[in-house]
């Protein structure tokens, strides 16, 4: 049985295209994207021509519809890729993040963003400084976003983020969320898939890896410890629907937690990567 495990920055174009080219080149008899778990249900319509992106996985409190999460997806997000690919071949998707049924649980007074780059420390940060670079957006664009076809990094980022955890304690939340994905990873060895594909956040890489062995490589939680963290979280009744979304929304001057600064940008160099697409912006522009 083979882990891939494909860490991606949400909303990456190039994240998108890189994801797209691991899936032709492995073939994956299932996909396990980092998603709550409750919203499985309605992903088989990415790919349907009715559900057109930008929209968003909108999840609410049945008794309290004012408790809401969003999960925000344009065509360029990995995520939306990922498994309009996988609907596409007949590749079962498992949505294996924290159901929303816990996460809504806890009190909050506003919605919530699902998908977050919000991380003590800021890895994207730390690494543009080694690398001599002040501005981390820049950095990740140059690097990740704007690679066009060239060879996905993925082994590259997982390694860079082992070393930005190394010695970090994650927040409650996050060890409950992490602990969640493990078991889903867990559950698809157990049901006998032998290539295993996992979608997530590049931060989440190191705390997924199952097979781990280097030397330094923090110790993962085994089943019991994972069972216990997962044990006896409070629950809601929740519901789950796809509702219309915009470009503005995704930026991260809307206030959104994964915002990024461009997304008309975004779409257009996943539509059209490298070089011949910056020209062809202008000229369109």
């Amino acid at each position: 049985m083979t882990l891939h495990l494909l860490g991606i920055r949400h909303h990456g174009p190039g994240s998108a295209r890189s994801v797209l080219t691991m899936l032709d080149e492995v073939r994956p008899d299932v996909v396990l994207v980092e998603l709550p778990a409750d919203v499985e249900p309605v992903l088989r319509w990415i790919g349907d021509a009715g559900l057109v992106p930008p929209v968003a996985l909108l999840g609410y409190v049945v008794a309290e519809p004012a408790r809401a999460a969003f999960a925000p997806l344009a065509s360029f997000s990995p995520e939306w890729q990922v498994i309009a690919w996988a609907n596409a071949h007949d590749v079962p998707v498992h949505a294996i993040d924290l159901p929303l049924a816990v996460t809504l649980a806890r009190p909050s007074e506003a919605p919530v963003d699902l998908v977050s780059e919000t991380v003590p420390p800021d890895p994207i940060a730390d690494l543009a400084a080694v690398a001599g670079d002040l501005d981390p957006e820049r950095w990740w664009e140059d690097v990740i976003e704007h690679r066009g076809d060239g060879v996905p990094a993925f082994d590259a980022v997982a390694e860079a983020m082992a070393v930005a955890r190394r010695g970090f304690v994650p927040a409650p939340a996050e060890i409950q969320r992490e602990a969640h994905m493990r078991r889903a990873i867990r559950g698809a060895r157990r049901a006998g898939h032998e290539q295993i594909a996992v979608i997530c956040g590049a931060w989440h890489v190191p705390a997924l890896d199952l097979d781990a062995t280097a030397p330094g490589t923090d110790t993962i939680p085994n089943v019991s410890v994972d069972a216990a963290t997962l044990r006896g979280l409070p629950k809601v009744k929740v519901a789950v629907a796809w509702v219309p979304w915009t470009h503005e929304r995704l930026t991260a001057r809307s206030g959104y937690g994964a915002g990024v600064d461009s997304p008309g940008w975004y779409h257009h160099v996943f539509d059209h990567p490298g070089e011949e697409g910056v020209v062809r912006f202008f000229v369109d522009a």
